[in-house]
């Protein structure tokens, strides 16, 4: 006996069709990985980001300008009026391509095709999600093909923490709170007074995630029944300052130590190049069996432009 099929059973499954059905699909996938948002990375909140360079820029050029010269009084009759020397220096941030993409098989889009569902978007999905999370490690931790990190730059000073924080809410019964305050204003005064001479001063401290929860949920004092927090207490008494942790700074330090960062968290001072945020490409096919979607974005990483405007202090 021959199996009849109907007409509702029968579907084009050539190469062309699928592929026309899943450009279509592309649109709905993108859709829906675009909307959803990754507050778990924090690059874009800790770093400027600069997107102004076009996509396909190699590099990106950077000026710096110093000018030299002193003001001087001059006498009744004098001549000799004084000049501002102007030195210019350049330099370059190489801009890299990075790719990832995901597949769907033939079966799978004749599966999609034939019962009127849209293709799944988990793998899209995956795939901004770990471009989220490699991009988040570039931007802060720096990565040899790229470059430096907003937390490991070789350029920014460091120094070791004369205790660690837990060790200073510890004995906070014997000496109260001010060693606390110490530890911050001292790398506060590092950035604003010692490296750029009250130029630039800081708004953030970058804290380890671990030791931040342990300033959020201590009381300041307990003997009085204080509902004040050492965070909120240190907020109040850095009122110019932001407060941010990130779980990615523990063992970023020297010997695997946690690493706390006070920076002055500006353009001119430290930015991020997103060149190019992540594009899907058109979906192809090499055997007319795997349909693959590739995916490109284009980033420098990291530049310092004034390292000195940021400190580190590690051990915390």
């Amino acid at each position: 006996m021959k199996r009849k099929f109907s007409d509702a059973a029968v579907f084009d499954v050539s190469p062309v069709a699928a592929l026309s059905f899943l450009i279509q699909q592309a649109a709905y996938v993108e859709a829906e990985i675009y909307r959803l948002e990754y507050p778990q990375f924090k690059y874009g909140t800790l770093l400027p980001l600069d997107n102004s360079a076009p996509d396909w820029a190699k590099m990106v050029v950077f000026r710096a300008i110093d000018a030299r010269g002193e003001l001087q009084v001059l006498g009744p009759n004098s001549t000799d009026v004084p000049t501002v020397d102007i030195a210019m220096s350049q330099g370059f941030k190489e801009i890299t391509t990075a790719a990832l993409g995901y597949t769907y098989s033939l079966e799978e889009i004749g599966f999609a095709m034939l019962n009127n569902v849209n293709l799944d978007a988990e793998r899209g999905q995956a795939v901004r999600d770990v471009v989220e999370q490699g991009l988040n490690k570039i931007y802060l931790l720096g990565d040899k093909g790229v470059g430096e990190g907003l937390y490991k730059s070789p350029n920014v000073g460091v120094e070791s923490a004369s205790s660690t924080l837990a060790a200073l809410v510890a004995a906070i019964p014997t000496y109260g709170a001010q060693p606390i305050i110490d530890f911050f204003g001292n790398a506060y005064n590092q950035v604003y007074l010692e490296n750029t001479l009250t130029v630039h001063r800081p708004n953030g401290f970058v804290i380890p995630s671990e030791q931040f929860q342990l300033l959020q949920r201590t009381l300041l004092s307990t003997a009085n029944a204080s509902n004040v927090t050492l965070l909120e207490f240190l907020r109040q008494n850095f009122r110019d300052m932001e407060f941010e942790d990130d779980i990615l700074l523990k063992g970023a330090g020297a010997g695997g130590t946690d690493r706390m960062m006070v920076y002055k968290k500006d353009l001119r001072v430290v930015k991020g190049h997103d060149v190019m945020p992540l594009r899907f490409l058109a979906p192809a096919t090499a055997d007319n069996i795997n349909f693959k979607v590739p995916a490109l974005l284009r980033t420098g990483g990291t530049e310092w432009r004034i390292p000195k405007a940021a400190h580190y202090v590690d051990g915390v």
